[in-house]
């Protein structure tokens, strides 16, 4: 089943602005396997507020949604178990600082399994397994989540809700603060995750680059709005992408570039750096 929206908006009250439309009107339907989701837009759009509905983390102003057969409105219901959902659809916070506060990693990992009544032997085998998913080592079990590098902390916070083994995972700019390579290892993982479990993985980010390499779906947010739902290589087709507040990836910017300054004959629609570089190597044969 997964999470579909139903005409879902969200208001919340701003000091400054009086009453703010956060999201408005959303009508989304997210598969609970195999997907590999981005969820892109800008600054305020509305990408936190929509992944916060997809685990009833809040509630819809108006509207209503699905999530695994569960009906969410905006008024709280005694029939429904609402952290069966949130074990069902995991939420990883863009500061893994706000998830992590036990004084051991193993602890910290172990502590959501524990509260959906799995025995503390299970639960140490469970935080076990999350933790070598997200390519960390046994050593790190004893470790104080609290001294380890902003990359381990992030990784540990991801093996927290893994442990809880949610048939969606949700992640809110998991890659923010990294360099490229930190950001390739991240995304590797993640795609293995996807690949390896059948979970669906939908991603928040502003990368362009990551989101034309890895994703096979993207989301569009722009003023509270979905105005797109479709292909990577689809949206960066559009002429001016600009206008909704989003960039294209290097690979086409650079090699748009070049055909427009040296009147090569490039196919600017190239995923990565060495690919594009195969193609500026092909157009200089001619």
């Amino acid at each position: 089943m997964g999470i579909r929206f139903n005409q879902v908006s969200y208001d919340y009250s701003s000091f400054a602005q009086g009453l703010y439309t956060a999201i408005k009107d959303i009508n989304l339907e997210i598969t609970e396997k195999n997907e590999f989701i981005a969820l892109v837009g800008h600054t305020g759009s509305g990408k936190s507020t929509l992944a916060k509905h997809m685990n009833a983390l809040i509630f819809p102003t108006s509207g209503s949604l699905e999530i695994f057969g569960n009906i969410i409105t905006s008024k709280r219901s005694k029939k429904i178990k609402y952290n069966s959902i949130r074990k069902k659809v995991g939420l990883v916070f863009q500061f893994p600082e706000y998830q992590l506060f036990e004084e051991t990693v193993e602890k910290d990992i172990m502590f959501g399994p524990m509260n959906f009544k799995i025995t503390r032997d299970e639960a140490k085998i469970l935080a076990k397994e999350a933790l070598n998913l997200v390519g960390l080592d046994d050593t790190y079990l004893t470790r104080n989540p609290y001294n380890l590098s902003g990359g381990e902390k992030k990784r540990v916070s991801i093996a927290g809700i893994l442990a809880m083994d949610p048939d969606i995972l949700v992640l809110d700019e998991p890659t923010s603060g990294l360099d490229p390579a930190g950001k390739r290892v991240l995304m590797n993982l993640f795609k293995d995750i996807n690949e390896k479990t059948g979970k669906t993985i939908v991603i928040i980010t502003h990368d362009m680059d990551l989101v034309y390499q890895y994703f096979n779906r993207v989301l569009v947010m722009n003023d509270s709005k979905l105005i797109y739902d479709g292909l990577p290589e689809q949206l960066f087709k559009e002429k001016d992408l600009y206008i909704n507040h989003l960039d294209y990836p290097n690979t086409i910017k650079v090699l748009t570039y070049l055909n427009q300054k040296l009147n090569l004959n490039l196919n600017v629609y190239q995923k990565t750096n060495a690919d594009a570089l195969l193609e500026i190597k092909r157009a200089a044969k001619l």
